[in-house]
């Protein structure tokens, strides 16, 4: 698929979702979830068959050139390791879940099944992951005209009508939505333990000007001068003929750190209290025990902190780097 011809950015505007609703979307979420790990399972099944065709074998020791790598691209096509494949894939499978999951979804969903796939193939990672249960936290539509819409600050999606929440002094959010929404992104966060599910329009153009509201001026005006700036892990350097700054990255993620280190360390006591029977005298793992584990409901809770503890690092050091 070709990249977007036209700049885009991104709004994230919270729904203002009811508990049946928020029902449906959990059970769109999963489906979701199976239908990705069905079609990287099936990448990897067309993907082992074409590594014992022996013509692959061949130009894989080859040096690379334009003839190998157009056909390279042959084999693969061959044997239906593309984008367009993948979408034929995942049809009827879509066609079954058809009350919940639309098919401009569902070529989604296959696309980014087939871009961790390509990842492998071209060397750009060393293995593709399966989603876990809950791991699935976000689907998107293709346009929005069909399956998932946004309309009038309501979000459209087989049978859901939910409102967002635009603040009426929200000035960046209502000169966003003037602008043509390419489509929407439905993402489910969690904070502080509790669920929350965000619509993100994807909308065509460069970002408005924001404001501030108390003054009226404009944040962040640009200005004219040279200035350098020298980026590490930890922290950046600013230097302008004026002014001289050390700052530190995402100062406030080492205590979220500290949080997710605690919890792993819970985690970890209820596995080996759960699960006595996986566990040798001396503490270590017990190799080749295939017995059932048990998994306590607190156990699952402290999961979810942990991944929210993640979600809220990300999103820290998105913002300090914004």
């Amino acid at each position: 698929m070709t990249g977007a011809k036209t700049p885009s950015y991104v709004l994230t505007l919270r729904l203002q979702t009811e508990t049946w609703q928020e029902h449906i979307l959990e059970k769109r979420f999963e489906i979701g979830r199976s239908l990705y790990n069905a079609c990287l399972e099936e990448c990897l099944k067309r993907y082992k068959k074409l590594q014992h065709d022996s013509r692959y074998q061949d130009l894989a020791q080859q040096k690379p050139s334009k003839k190998r790598n157009r056909q390279l691209a042959d084999l693969r096509a061959e044997y239906g390791l593309s984008e367009y494949a993948m979408h034929a894939f995942v049809q009827p499978m879509q066609d079954h879940f058809r009350k919940h999951i639309d098919s401009h979804t569902a070529q989604k969903i296959a696309t980014r099944a087939w871009n961790a796939m390509k990842e492998l193939l071209f060397g750009d990672a060393k293995r593709v992951y399966f989603k876990r249960f809950g791991e699935m936290d976000s689907l998107e539509g293709k346009s929005n005209s069909a399956g998932i819409r946004f309309k009038n600050h309501v979000l459209y999606w087989n049978g859901l009508i939910i409102p967002a929440i635009v603040k009426p002094n929200d000035v960046y959010a209502h000169l966003a939505l003037q602008d043509r929404i390419k489509y929407c992104r439905i993402v489910r966060k969690r904070i502080r333990g509790k669920v929350k599910y965000y619509a993100q329009l994807i909308l065509e153009g460069v970002p408005p000007q924001k404001i501030n509201q108390q003054t009226g001026e404009a944040k962040h005006p640009l200005s004219e001068g040279v200035v350098g700036i020298d980026i590490g892990t930890q922290t950046i350097a600013i230097c302008a003929p004026n002014e001289i700054k050390l700052l530190e990255l995402a100062p406030s993620v080492e205590d979220i750190h500290r949080e997710k280190r605690r919890l792993q360390r819970k985690l970890d006591r209820q596995r080996r209290a759960n699960n006595p029977h996986k566990y040798n005298e001396d503490g270590t793992i017990q190799r080749g025990n295939k017995e059932k584990r048990v998994w306590s409901k607190n156990y699952y809770q402290n999961k979810k902190s942990i991944s929210g503890t993640a979600k809220e690092v990300s999103g820290k050091t998105q913002a300090r780097s914004s």
